[in-house]
């Protein structure tokens, strides 16, 4: 906090802006992405509008269009990663106004990449609110302008869900095949996918996840055992991922349910437990909270260690849900 008090109080009382001015913004930009799945939500939101305030202020202090255009794109930065942090939080309206507004300033400066990642954003938002059809909207409006290879990927693996959530099952595996194809031939050259990486990124392992989500969904589990357990490997050695491994724990965990291995289900999930409150982000209790409901199926109604299980993810998710109502202080 004493931090953010002085470079907030420096941008003010500078008489302009200056090269030092906007590398510090960046880098700031850089380290919250990159930094973002060991940051609790609540503390993210915080960072990202403390930077993205400080571009504001350095905004109000120049006209030249060189610097106009790079903090533009640092605000648009800084309101991508307050999304996904309300994402994080369950805050769909805020989630989708970021987003939005991301995609706003990468539209005036003429950025592809971040424009295509607020779209895709936008679409995943849309997934979890049980909209898959907006989502295939905002897909089809971003396909055409993304730049070849993660960003391209990313937005493909989105639209694989969003098929998954109608059931569509041949969509999803035709979906998915594109998707391998541009992630496969990256050559990494974006700079906000590829150079920024972190919670922008999508590399190999962060792909894998995704199609195992999809996969999941239309009933695939081996399929999705098989992408998500390729995924987990993956990712020590994946410097553009971003993936939160929780999730994909989670997600395998559920696809070993579906797949009759309650034992294997249990066993997935044991790196989970030991999360902290303020880190368990909604794409992992809203996972928690599917897997949960699957336990009280028929299959597993009166299976004492899929009660036991579910009374762990209640209380695993109401620890979360304390730490979310309160202030971000």
């Amino acid at each position: 906090m004493a931090a953010h008090e002085s470079s907030e109080h420096a941008a003010r009382i500078s008489g302009g802006v200056n090269a030092s001015d906007i590398e510090g913004v960046q880098d700031a930009v850089c380290r919250l992405a990159r930094r973002y799945h060991q940051e609790p939500p609540l503390r993210l939101l915080a960072n990202a509008r403390h930077v993205r305030n400080v571009v504001y202020t350095l905004l109000d202090r120049t006209r030249r269009p060189s610097q106009t255009t790079d903090l533009y794109l640092a605000a648009g930065q800084a309101c991508g990663l307050l999304a996904v942090a309300s994402f994080d939080l369950a805050m769909w309206d805020a989630a989708e106004e970021q987003a939005r507004s991301a995609h706003t300033y990468a539209d005036t400066v003429g950025h592809a990449g971040l424009r295509v990642w607020a779209r895709g954003t936008q679409a995943l938002i849309a997934n979890w609110m049980g909209r898959p059809r907006r989502a295939l909207e905002l897909i089809n409006v971003g396909i055409h302008e993304a730049p070849p290879g993660a960003a391209t990927a990313r937005l493909r693996g989105i639209e694989a869900r969003a098929w998954a959530d109608l059931g569509r099952s041949s969509e999803v595996v035709d979906v998915l095949r594109l998707a391998d194809a541009e992630i496969e031939a990256s050559r990494r050259q974006d700079d906000l996918h590829d150079s920024i990486g972190g919670e922008f990124g999508w590399g190999p392992s962060r792909h894998a996840a995704c199609a195992g989500t999809a996969l999941l969904s239309v009933g695939d589990a081996d399929g999705a055992v098989r992408r998500i357990q390729h995924a987990l490997a993956m990712l020590p050695a994946d410097p553009f991922g971003g993936l939160v491994a929780e999730r994909a724990q989670i997600d395998l965990a559920a696809a070993e349910l579906v797949a009759g291995r309650l034992d294997a289900s249990i066993a997935s999930l044991d790196d989970v437990w030991a999360l902290p409150a303020p880190q368990r982000r909604h794409g992992l209790t809203g996972r928690l909270d599917q897997l949960a409901r699957h336990l009280t199926t028929r299959e597993w109604r009166n299976a004492p260690e899929a009660s036991d299980l579910r009374d762990r993810i209640e209380a695993f998710n109401a620890e979360a849900s304390v730490v979310r109502a309160l202030p971000a202080g």
